[in-house]
This record gives C-alpha cells, structure tokens and sequence, in this order.
C-alpha cells in the first residue's frame, strides 16, 4: 500500500512539471524597433528670428521624423523640416536723380518664400544602460536644403517726366548639400514616447562660402515608438 501511494504522488509530479514549465516568466519582448516624431525646427536656413511682423504663413518651420532601429544602439532615421512665409513690402517716397532734380517713386512686392531641408542621419547612442530614462546620441549624416522663392510687383515712378508703372517678377530657387555632425538627447517619457533634443553643426559641401561655410541646427519634438 506504501509503495501504491509513493508512485501515484511520482506520477501527480510528473503532470505537473509540465504546468510548473508553461509558468516560467517569458522573455522580455523586444523594444519598438519604428518611430516617428514631430517637432520644431531651427537652423541659419530657416531662422525663428527672421520673422518680421505682417508675415503670413509657418512661424516655427515643423519638422517630421521617421527612424527605424538597426541595432539596440544604432538607428537610421529620415526628416523633413519645412516653413514658408509670404511678405508685403511697400514704399512712397522722393528721390534724386543725378542732376539734383526731385522725383516720386511709389513701391508694391509680394514675396513668398519656401525652405524644405531633408535630412537622412544614423544615430548612435553613446550612453550604455537602456533602462536610463535620459539617453545621449551621436548624429552623423547628411542634410539638403531647397530654398525657393517667388516676388512679384509694381514700381511707379516720374523720373522720366512721365509717370510709368513697371510690373516685375522675380523666381529664384536654390539648393545647398550639408555634411551634417550632432548631438542628441532623448528623455523617456512612457515605453512609447519620448521627448528629443537635437543640437548639430553642419558644413556647407554645395556653397563653401554662404555662412563661411558652417551653419547649425536644432530641433525640440515628441517622438512615438510603435512595432516590434
């Protein structure tokens, strides 16, 4: 009777070590390997302080970011900062010509003027414990700046002895390949979000002379992780 009770407690061990195993703790699920974010952005190109009053259209040039992460400390990531604004400009006043004569010039433009700068940037995370909630970036990449712009107009003057009025447009665009270097700062907020600081430093490869050749940059934004 003994050894009838010890093999049927043998056999009630054996179904439950099967139980026991399905309870161990899973795995940790990888991070997010995807996100996105939006921000505001700042550079020599699009500058917050350039702003003059009766401007209409982006105040704060908005940038857009998507990334993907290659590897736990390594990530490519793809952004669009954009801004456009359109200014009035207007004058009435009296000249001098070259015989010392007075003359009247009245003054009418419209500009409108739109900057798109594309940057494609990897980003290598210098702090070593993940589980920090604030992490610090490297940024190495590239940036590319189209600027374009259109003015458009009316000049009325006597100069001439007559008053004669000459309308005017003006198209310009251009576009400037940055070398671009940084530092970033990523504060976790939840698992998902985070709030990002970009600061960089960027050489001008198409234009060498236009702000001696190095502009900088940064962007302040909310960013969303998503996928597995």
């Amino acid at each position: 009777m003994r050894a009838l009770s010890v093999a049927f407690g043998g056999l009630l061990l054996a179904a439950a070590l099967p139980a026991l195993a399905q309870t161990t703790p899973a795995e940790t699920p990888p991070a997010p390997r995807y996100y996105v974010g939006l921000g505001a952005y700042h550079s020599n190109f699009q500058n917050l302080s350039s702003w003059r009053q009766g401007d209409t259209g982006f105040r704060v040039p908005v940038q857009l970011v998507a990334g993907y992460q290659l590897r736990p400390r390594l990530a490519l990531e793809l952004g669009v900062a954009y801004s456009g604004r359109t200014a009035n400009y207007a004058y009435d006043a009296y000249f001098y010509n070259a015989a010392g004569l007075a003359y009247h010039s009245q003054y009418s433009s419209t500009t409108t003027e739109r900057i798109t700068s594309v940057s494609a940037l990897a980003r290598y995370t210098l702090t070593r414990q993940p589980a920090h909630r604030l992490q610090v970036d490297a940024l190495g990449g590239f940036t590319l700046v189209h600027r374009n712009g259109y003015s458009r107009g009316a000049e009325t003057t006597d100069a001439s002895g007559t008053l004669e009025t000459t309308p005017f447009t003006y198209h310009r665009s251009a576009n400037d390949l940055l070398l671009t270097v940084g530092l970033g700062l990523r504060y976790r907020l939840t698992p998902r979000f985070e709030l990002d600081f970009d600061l960089t430093t960027n050489r001008n490869l198409s234009h060498p002379d236009t702000y001696n050749g190095y502009t900088g940059g940064a962007a302040l934004g909310l960013r969303y992780r998503f996928g597995r």
